[in-house]
Parts: structure tokens; sequence; C-alpha cells
């Protein structure tokens, strides 16, 4: 927001230079993020956050100053010369929803003449970015450029019924604003109407057919105050945002409305000319009770680092106009309309500390009370990401939100948690897979060339059950890049395979691989599932060509919390004294047997000697049938207690062969 050094000080004074005083605005919180000098003032560009709507004006600015360098404050004075017929005589206003509109105001001003501003009025705009329209248009932006409080001018002559009504819109009602754009309403919107028609958008804009014109000779002025919750609403949906709805929505000062409204006014009939009617119509159905919040006195230097002076604390509550009353304890704190940020007593004490001064406060650690503890489960992720990026994997974050069609393409079942107030088509409810973000990103990545992708993510995913942690991984291109030394090689379904085995293993989490219950997003003959633990495979081309991929992608969804919650611990062993014995077997089979098959039948042998069981050769054809295949698999023997005999090797041997023919019908391979 801009503001005007001279405008400034007509409120309160400043005994430093401008760049000084843009210094000890930005350290209050009012950051001054430009200065400029024009025609022999100086503008300063204000960051004012959205919790001050106090400092959305030049009145409340200069309040801050008069805190800052204890100056006195000077609030624009005015002489109203009111006429012996009372408004109320030519007017009648009335609230019919009250919840939207707590206050309104209305003057009646007659015989005004419609020209231009003069100079004075125009630089005072135009310095601070308000084009100059006409006198009265002009007045009403420069009391709210002024006091903080929008301000609307009707041509009274065009106002049907001579009566205002604040009401809901009516279904399908419909009417042409200042922009010249006709709007369709409905009752979410709050409108200003005469006895028959809209005539304004509460709070946002006025319409076009009660305009100020150079033909207006009759004005009826309003001041209100507005629900900003509404006021945000309707700017949101009709997609404007103007000057008032920009102050009304952030919350207006609901005690200046009728001050507001009679220096209004009191300019128009100093400018234009004009008989103002007796006596401000001033439909307030339930008077603003102001706020008190307390402060213990024991809170400052608890809170703030260092203690603060009675009297100094008293000082600067009496410069920002807030009414204190000491207790016991501490103080009462009546908080003034114009503050809408102050509920507690941490918004008091972020007062103190804003016009005591923040280098006034040492800066100390907080008294050590202790270790602190990990959260459940946090040394295991820690190394679960260990071992993910020693496997090359980058870790990434994408949104919790999705949409329920994008859901429902990873999930044959989905009961999304819908958002009551979406603020986005594609961000209607918060998500139940993690597939969608990991695929978007891998999109993303794509899009700008780059071809060589692992990144997991370990996040949230959400239903109407609940919550749960899921860890999911993604690969894409290629695992090794050409060298002089070594060919290309790009991430398999096998490399994947690997990595899930890993990470089960490290958490022991054992499981044995299957491919039953498969989503329909996977490539039936690339993927796989470990149990209720882990899937992964590689994503249906289908999906892919959906979003544009023309690569081969890898995925692997893996339920963390199932995973840490079934681990079991991990047992220190020795290493074995005594040597291993190593035995390969070239194995004849039918196909179609899997080595899992294999695998477990050896592990359920009995023979707890074998230590390790790895496969190492496969031949789909040779000199046997073509029914059957080779497969050379190793076994490992091994005893803690003892160096193997010969003899006793053989016998495990002939055990093993034994099973696997008479289950499998396999034979060895001559």
């Amino acid at each position: 927001m801009k503001v005007s050094l001279n405008w400034l000080k007509e409120f309160a004074d400043a005994p430093v230079d401008a760049r000084e005083l843009g210094k000890k605005l930005t350290n209050i919180g009012l950051a001054v993020d430009a200065m400029e000098v024009a025609g022999g003032d100086t503008i300063f560009e204000l960051d004012v956050t959205t919790n001050r709507p106090d400092c959305l004006n030049h009145l409340g600015v200069a309040r801050e100053i008069s805190a800052v360098f204890g100056t006195p404050l000077r609030k624009p004075a005015f002489k109203l010369r009111e006429s012996a017929k009372a408004t109320s005589s030519a007017f009648s206003i009335s609230i019919s929803d009250p919840d939207l509109c707590a206050r309104y105001c209305g003057r009646y001003i007659i015989g005004v003449k419609i020209g231009p501003s003069p100079d004075w009025l125009k630089q005072r705009l135009e310095a601070v970015g308000v084009r100059s329209i006409n006198n009265v248009a002009d007045i009403s932006n420069y009391v709210m450029m002024e006091l903080g409080q929008p301000l609307h001018a009707f041509d009274a002559d065009t106002l049907s019924g001579q009566e205002i009504i604040v009401r809901r819109a009516e279904i399908e009602e419909r009417m042409t604003t200042l922009d010249g754009i006709e709007r369709a309403l409905n009752p979410s919107v709050l409108v200003i109407a005469d006895a028959r028609r809209p005539v304004a958008l509460a709070g946002v804009m006025g319409g076009s057919e009660t305009e100020i014109t150079a033909k207006t000779t009759n004005v009826f002025l309003e001041s209100a105050h507005f629900l900003p919750q509404s006021i945000r609403k309707t700017a949101r949906a009709l997609g404007m945002n103007t000057e008032a709805s920009y102050r009304f929505e952030r919350g207006a000062d609901i005690e200046i409305a009728g001050y507001a409204c009679d220096r209004a006014a009191a300019l128009i009939q100093e400018l234009a000319g004009g008989e103002v009617l007796r006596g401000v119509i001033d439909v307030y159905p339930s008077k603003h009770k102001r706020g008190v919040a307390s402060l213990r006195r024991q809170r400052i230097p608890a809170f703030l680092g260092a203690d603060v002076d009675n009297t100094i604390v008293e000082n600067i509550f009496a410069r920002l106009e807030f009414k204190s009353e000491k207790t016991s304890q501490g103080w009462n704190v009546e908080v003034p309309g114009f503050r809408v940020d102050i509920s507690g007593e941490q918004d008091l004490l972020e007062e103190i500390a804003r016009h005591h001064g923040f280098d006034k406060f040492p800066s100390t650690l907080p008294a050590w009370k202790g270790f602190g503890s990990s959260l459940p489960g946090e040394a295991e992720e820690r190394r679960l990401r260990s071992i993910l990026s020693g496997a090359g994997y980058g870790e990434i974050y994408t949104y919790s939100f999705s949409d329920e069609s994008t859901e429902r393409r990873y999930r044959r079942e989905v009961d999304p948690v819908k958002f009551i107030n979406p603020m986005t088509e594609d961000a209607t409810t918060l998500r139940t897979s993690l597939v969608p973000g990991i695929l978007k990103t891998l999109q993303w990545n794509l899009n700008r060339g780059a071809r060589d992708l692992q990144f997991y993510e370990l996040s949230k995913v959400y239903s109407r059950a609940g919550e749960r942690r899921e860890l999911i991984l993604c690969g894409c291109g290629s695992i090794r890049n050409q060298s002089v030394h070594e060919t290309a090689r790009d991430f398999t379904f096998y490399d994947f395979k690997g990595d899930v085995e890993t990470i089960l293993a490290t958490f022991g989490a054992a499981v044995t691989l299957g491919s039953e219950n498969l989503p329909d997003y996977y490539h039936p003959g690339r993927s796989a599932r470990f149990g209720a633990f882990a899937v992964f495979g590689e994503i249906h081309p289908e999906h892919l060509e959906a979003m544009k991929i023309r690569h081969r992608v890898v995925v692997a969804e893996i339920d963390i919390d199932r995973i840490l919650s079934a681990r079991s611990q991990a047992q220190v062993q020795p290493i074995p004294r005594f040597p291993a014995i190593r035995r390969d077997f070239s194995l004849l089979l039918d196909k179609g047997t899997q080595y899992a098959a294999v695998h477990r039948i050896i592990a359920e042998s009995g023979i707890s000697e074998v230590a390790r069981i790895e496969p190492f050769d496969r031949i789909e054809t040779g000199s046997f049938p073509e029914s059957k295949y080779s497969l050379s698999i190793s076994v490992v023997y091994q005893s803690n207690e003892r160096t193997l005999t010969d003899a006793e090797v053989e016998t495990f041997d002939r055990r093993i062969l034994e099973l696997l023919e008479q289950r499998l019908g396999a034979q060895l391979r001559k």
C-alpha cells in the first residue's frame, strides 16, 4: 500500500528524515518495500500484513508513528453544517441480514454540484495510486485512504422508493456494476438494494445505474460494516478485487463508520456545495462490544527474554489507544475496534516487543531442561533413508491434495476425504495413493530433459478410515550410462526387486514373492508383490501413454507402517568359525516351474546346515526336452559347531534332490 509522507505529517510528527522513518516503520512490522520522491513528497510502499487492516490508511500508519516517537496523534478535524430537515424524513434504511451487515450509516446531501476535484485532492489521490473521477467520488476514496473506511456515494434520485435495503441477492438476480459488466447473483451474495432492485455489491462495487454523474444533484452517502468472510467470498466468486473489498475482507473498524460518514459529508459540502440533512441514519442492530485481553506481568520476561518497566508498558498501550487497567497480576486491556488482530496475551506481548524495540531484547537460549526423545519409528526412518540414498534414490515431496477421478485410477475402492471448500478443481480430496504424485514428478522431469531418474517419497496417504505412511520408489532410464569400460544398462524390474528385498530384509519382514491381486495399473507380466508388504513392477503402458510418458517406468509401493509393526528384532550372531561347503546343482525342471518353489523346498527341507541358496544360471534350450529348462543353483552348507564331513554333505545333497524330484519332478542334468 502506498502512503504519502506529507499526508502522514498532518496526523503525527516524526522528528527524523524520510529514510530513517522508513527504517523505523520496517522495525515495527510495517515493512517499507520502496520509497519514491515525487513533487516535494515522499511515497512509501508498505507491505502491510493481512492481520493489520488498521494500517491500510494514513491515520492508522500515523498512529504507529505517534507510538514510536511519543508524539501526539491529530485526528482529522472538520465542521459539518446541517440543515433543519432530518435525514430520516427523506430516506429509510433496513438490514435484512444483520449477521452479514453489522452496521449501516447513511447521510443525505441535496443540491450538490458535480465537477472536477481541486488540485490538492487530485494530487493526494494520484500520489497513492488512485485515479481522480469527480469531486464526490474522489472524496469517498480520499476518506477511505485517510481513515480506512470504504464509502460509496449514490445518485439519490436514481434510488427507487427513497429507501435502502441490505439483503441477500435473490436467485437469478442480475445487476451491472460500475465496470460495465452485468453480473449474475445468487443468495450467497450480499447486496445493497432500493425498493425494486440491487444497486451495489455490498463492500465490493456500486452499480452503474446509480453512479454519480455530471447530472447528479442529490447524493446518498453510505458508510457500513460488513462481515469479512462474506465480502471475501463475494469478491472471489465474482473475480473482483477492489480497494473497498481489500479492506472489508481483512476487517474494517466498525466503530469508525459514523465518523467517516460525517467526515465525507463535510468534505462534500466544502468542495461540492449542497445541504447536508440533519443527523446520520445509523442502523446498528447489535452494538459492538470491545474485547478485553489480559496480560500477566511475569509473562513479559518469560516470553520476551527480558523485563520491561511497568511505565513503559503502560505508555505503549496508551500511545496505541489501548485502555489498560492495572490488576494484581498485570493488566486488563480494552482493545479498540480498529485492532482486529488483538485477541489475547500473546498479541499484547508482541505490541510491547514491537514498540519497545526488538534490539533491546538480548539473544538468549531457553533454559536446558534435559534431552528430547525421538518420535516412534524415527530411527528406522532415518535408517531407511540412508539405505535408499546409498542405492541412488533422491527424496521428493509431493502435494497431499488430489481429486477423486485421479484417485480412482489408482485405487479400485476409494473413500477419499473430501474438502468442504476446495480451492481448485484438481485439489478436492486428500490423496489415497502416492502413485499419481510420483508419476507427475516423473513427467515434469522428463518434459525438461531429465531421463535417468531414481527417487522416492515417504509420506502419508489418507482415507475416511484414517491415515497411514507409505513408501514409494520410482525408477526410469539408465541405471548405468555407457562408458569406455562398460555398456549402458536400463533400470529393470529386477533392480527394483533387489531394492525392495533389501528394505524387507533390513527390517526383518520375511515374505515370499507372489503375483496375485496386482493393481491393474501395473504391467501384468512385469510386476509382483511381497504379501501385504509391497507391490512393485512396471507401470502399464496405457497409464503412461495418458501422461505422454514414453519410457519404461518401474514403481514400488511399500506399506512402511506394516513393515515396522511386523519387524523382528535383529539378532547379532558371531562369524562362523568353521568353513562352508558349496555344492552346485544343474536341474531339469518343467517350464513354468518357478525358482521360488525350488528355494522354498530346500529351505523347508529340515537341514539346519543350509546357510544360503542362490540361482546362478538358466538355460531355456539345449540337449534336453523342449518341455524342460535348466536351472543351476548353488547351496552353501555351514555349521556353527563343527566342520562338516564329506559324508554329511553327500547326505544333505541326496535329501535335497529327493525332495525336488518328489515335489517338482526335478532331475539332475547330465
